[in-house]
């Protein structure tokens, strides 16, 4: 990893140039901006670093001294909004199959789906001090996460961190990022730190004093930002690199500090989402400042809605998102690949009209006495010819018409003119034919009266028997020789 900071003075002179700073929320002499202090114009770029998959929050108490009545309210703002539309949109800020905008290498390959709530943390830091720095911050966190006083990280299927760690301070702590301070030049930041050669992503969070609603606006601000740009605290900050990886979605810019977040072009925005207060994030797709997006219903029109996704299944779509028919991109009750609002006696989704009914096909069907399923209705039926089990012929199944327990069902035959030469139906199913009762093994004969006036009985020497008529043959043998002499 390159070198992360430059020196102090260097940065202080950065901050004079540009206001503005990558996954920083920013103060306007000290106060919340009221409306956006940047032109709405741009898009965001992606450099090829992590996002956030699925954000799982761990809410932290710097100390026993944070409001715990305020983390409460916090913890219910960050359940809510983690499987909200606020977080539903953010699909257009996936990785899969991104190269970087500056190096073109492959990106993290992420989807950016509903988060989780990991619980509320009170924790006993080692440093004490009023004055912090975020040297400080992150070696506490670093120094927590190793003694399990905070939860391990969470992975996503390809290892990368799902975990926030965002912590609340009380008030009279001042922190200093980089030169400049709490509650005067910023409310709020998230950056990243490497814990056992994982970017980590955190959040700080001073008391300034504000209200709820406001606090909620900064915290969504870092969230968005958090999720969309994770390894932001990695890059090196100077003014002479371009913004590059492992920056992930920023504007274009001539260095990482210059570059602004998603959240970064909307400061003094709000929308309510979830009955929160929350910050508007920049979107690209509706060029625009934007809380939610709602889906396509073949009414809104492109960008004021967005096609639903395959990912959008149980999420942002109650049910089910088509991606193919006449209702593509909408959300509709059900589709084939995802069926779960079919049950009981519909437990199937036909494709052609998003609906749940009893079967597609036979194999749906799974009661022999309702073995066909009928192509107008979609419900399992009786069959009534042969031509609905398959066939007849060889022992292929064949359609029990007649008058008895297994009419309407599937089986195997009906007489033995539909099983093999060998065989014979009985009960409708194919099965051998009997074999004969045992009569004269092969090369038995009578016993039969010589020339010798000796009976004599051929049979097969392997035979119990045949041993037998060996032994008369040797006496018929003798008998004929005397008398020859």
């Amino acid at each position: 990893m390159r070198a992360r900071f430059v020196a102090l003075a260097t940065v202080a002179i950065l901050f004079v140039s540009a206001p503005a700073a990558a996954g920083v929320y920013k103060l306007t002499s000290g106060k919340v901006p009221t409306m956006p202090t940047v032109p709405l114009t741009g898009s965001l770029k992606y450099y090829g670093g992590r996002v956030i998959s699925n954000v799982n929050i761990v809410e932290i108490s710097w100390n026993s001294t944070v409001d715990s009545a305020y983390m409460t309210q916090l913890q219910g703002f960050y359940t809510a909004i983690v499987t909200s539309p606020f977080i539903d949109w953010m699909t257009e800020y996936d990785s899969i199959g991104l190269t970087g905008f500056a190096d073109l290498q492959p990106g993290s390959n992420q989807h950016i789906g509903r988060g989780t709530f990991g619980g509320n943390y009170v924790i006993t830091p080692s440093n004490m001090s009023t004055s912090l720095n975020d040297t400080d911050i992150q070696a506490e966190l670093v120094a927590q996460l190793t003694s399990a006083a905070l939860p391990a990280p969470t992975l996503d299927a390809n290892g990368n961190v799902n975990s926030l760690y965002m912590f609340d301070f009380p008030a009279g702590i001042t922190i200093t990022l980089l030169n400049i301070q709490s509650c005067s030049s910023f409310g709020a930041y998230h950056f990243t730190v490497k814990y056992n050669g994982m970017s980590v992503p955190y959040g700080v969070h001073p008391n300034c004093g504000y209200s709820f609603g406001t606090s909620t606006i900064i915290h969504s601000h870092e969230l968005a930002e958090a999720i969309t740009d994770t390894e932001v605290g990695l890059v090196e900050y100077n003014m002479t690199n371009l913004s590059a990886r492992p920056l992930a979605w920023v504007t274009l810019a001539d260095t990482a500090w210059d570059s602004l977040e998603a959240a970064d072009i909307c400061e003094g925005t709000s929308a309510t989402v979830a009955t929160y207060t929350v910050q508007k994030v920049w979107s690209n797709y509706a060029e625009a400042c934007v809380a939610e997006i709602p889906i396509c219903d073949g009414v809104l029109i492109p960008p004021a809605c967005r096609p639903c996704n395959s990912f959008d299944s149980g999420n942002a779509c109650t049910n089910a998102c088509a991606t193919s028919g006449p209702k593509a991109g909408q959300c509709v009750l059900c589709t084939s690949q995802y069926e779960t609002a079919c049950t009981g006696t519909t437990p199937v989704c036909d494709d052609p009209t998003y609906t749940c009914v009893g079967c597609e096909k036979n194999t749906d069907c799974p009661m022999t006495s309702l073995p066909v399923c009928d192509a107008t209705s979609h419900m399992c039926r009786a069959c009534a010819l042969d031509s609905e089990c398959g066939g007849s012929g060889g022992g292929a199944e064949v359609c029990d018409v007649s008058n008895d327990t297994m009419k309407g069902q599937c089986v195997a035959c009906n007489d033995n003119a539909q099983c093999l030469s060998t065989q014979q139906c009985t009960a409708h199913a194919c099965v051998a034919n009997p074999v004969p009762e045992a009569g004269p093994e092969v090369g038995d004969q009578e016993m039969v009266s010589g020339s010798s006036g000796c009976g004599c009985v051929m049979a097969s020497p392997s035979s119990p028997r045949g041993a037998i008529a060996a032994l008369l043959l040797g006496l018929c043998a003798v008998v004929r020789r005397r008398k020859k002499t």
